[in-house]
């Protein structure tokens, strides 16, 4: 009795022992199969969180900026050139990815008054500005669904400006808090077509009245502009990477 016992004993024992190694492979191989699938979808979201720009160096130009408001409105043709801190941009609000590092207005060319950029070099109310650059350049938003991008919204904040505009004010704009949100164009290959303020995010504040009766509290940015690489006539391509 005790031999019959013995001899099936082993059989019963190798049987257990192919299940559980049949059932052990099977969890290994989800599990493998579960860490395969979350690293993609990793590596997705990673891709989806950032930008590349075909280059870092810019100009921005505005053949007529408008500051307008109540009682003051005037034109004028402004430059912006600086760039980006790396050509690779993270989707982050708020973020800071860039500098302004030289602003001019053609003053010669202003209807209605005089703007005067606070460069260091321009004039204003008599006397050449301070200078007030760099610039900060920060990631905000984009608009579209992606991978399909239509636009992009980047602030400039820590700028200041004087306006001109005779018997009426002359006074100085941009105070620590002031920031201007910029909406650049995206076409489908990725070529930024054009650039604007943003109507319902362009305001800026009176930071000190030098002279004049009717300097406004407040006042909006209006125009469009173009997107460059610096010293040439090339657009700036933004991608999703």
């Amino acid at each position: 009795m005790r031999s019959v016992l013995t001899s099936h004993q082993p059989e019963h024992s190798g049987s257990n022992s192919k299940g559980h190694y049949m059932r052990m492979s099977a969890k290994l191989s989800l599990t493998a199969l579960a860490a395969a699938l979350l690293l993609a979808s990793a590596v997705g979201h990673a891709s989806a969180g950032r930008l590349s720009s075909s280059n870092q160096n810019l100009r921005l130009t505005f053949s007529s900026l408008e500051f307008g408001s109540e009682s003051v409105t005037i034109r004028c043709p402004i430059t912006l050139e600086g760039s980006f801190h790396s050509r690779t941009i993270a989707k982050i609000a708020r973020a800071l990815v860039g500098s302004v590092t030289k602003a001019a207005i053609k003053q010669e060319a202003c209807v209605n008054g005089k703007g005067g950029a606070f460069n260091g070099v321009e004039r204003y109310n008599g006397t050449t500005t301070p200078n007030s650059l760099p610039w900060h350049l920060t990631y905000e938003s984009f608009a579209g669904t992606l991978p399909n991008i239509t636009s992009l919204q980047m602030l400039v904040s820590g700028f200041r400006t004087g306006i001109e505009a005779a018997g009426v004010c002359n006074a100085q704009y941009g105070t620590a808090t002031d920031n201007i949100t910029l909406s650049a164009t995206r076409e489908a290959s990725g070529g930024i077509t054009g650039l604007a303020p943003v109507a319902t995010q362009n305001t800026i504040n009176l930071f000190r009245r030098d002279s004049g009766i009717a300097c406004p509290a407040t006042g909006t940015m209006t125009g469009t502009g173009t997107v460059m690489l610096l010293g040439a006539t090339t657009r700036i391509s933004i991608t999703l990477i």
